[in-house]
């Protein structure tokens, strides 16, 4: 199947640019105060497939929706959102170091948090989660790409940064791909689940900005951060969700809701985005 071969490549190429924006010296720079970056990463992992059990509790939605938004709220913080905060002109440095630390932790977090929810939302389904495969993939798809990126931006910084702007459209433009062949693959389920897929796209970013604005403020962060997190903990690597239902759990369905959630969550951001730079004109 073509999804089959072309997600994979995607989903490698953009974790390779994410890791472009990240240096080592960052990583040190986390140790001498490791509390608010750690803590946010810790808060994604924890709370968000909190909130979307008791979503799917509440409103009991189709397996495919259930699972899903499952896979979604599980997977670590997508690349788009670097894109969003230097489109807003927010911290894209601690947006990029978010997103690689939560695809980092994702290695393990992941497949845990699937092992423990996935029969807890779909109790009646006939697959199981194969954790020692999945976690095979996440370390060959998303762990070695960021590795490679990182020593990309240290042996060639020069180049790296001057097609920085290059490789941000570069990772949007893969995005773009990713979802059309989601979308076209998955077209049936598409059409049945919009409606419910919207909805639950309005209430989880609403939850998961919440959650981003409360772990800021327990961290004592700035307004700034507190938006760089309300975007991270919003946007999701639906990347790293069709590769674990295409290939890892083989069931192609369960992506449809991510590429809807992208799609639905777009003017949420740009609202996002907006009411930023509103307070900054203000402040």
């Amino acid at each position: 199947m073509i999804v089959d071969i072309f997600i994979p490549a995607i989903v490698v190429l953009m974790m390779l640019i994410v890791g472009t924006g990240v240096q080592a010296r960052e990583f040190r720079i986390i140790l001498q105060s490791p509390a608010p970056l750690i803590g946010s990463t810790i808060s994604q992992v924890l709370l968000l497939p909190l909130g979307a059990v008791i979503m799917i509790s509440l409103l009991d939605p189709p397996q495919e929706l259930a699972v899903g938004l499952l896979l979604v709220s599980a997977c670590p913080g997508g690349a788009l959102s670097n894109f969003y905060c230097y489109l807003g002109r927010l911290n894209v440095p601690l947006s990029v170091m978010l997103t690689a630390l939560s695809s980092l932790l994702s290695f393990a977090a992941l497949p845990l948090v699937l092992e423990l929810t996935v029969s807890a939302v779909a109790p009646n389904s006939d697959f199981a989660v194969p954790v020692p495969q999945l976690m095979q993939m996440l370390l060959l798809f998303l762990l070695l790409p960021i590795g490679i990126g990182m020593a990309m931006r240290h042996f060639f910084s020069g180049m790296v940064q001057s097609n920085a702007v290059r490789m941000r459209a570069l990772s949007l433009f893969l995005l773009v791909i990713l979802l059309l062949l989601i979308v076209v693959d998955q077209w049936n389920t598409v059409r049945e689940i919009y409606m419910q897929a919207a909805l639950l796209t309005l209430l989880f970013s609403g939850f998961a900005i919440s959650v981003a604005w409360g772990t800021g403020a327990v961290f004592g962060l700035e307004v700034v951060d507190r938006y760089v997190l309300s975007v991270e903990f919003s946007i999701r690597n639906v990347g790293a969700a069709a590769l674990v239902a295409t290939l890892t759990l083989g069931r192609p369905e369960f992506v449809a809701f991510g590429a809807l959630f992208v799609v639905f969550q777009a003017p949420l951001i740009a609202l996002l985005l907006y009411r930023y730079k509103a307070r900054s004109i203000n402040a």
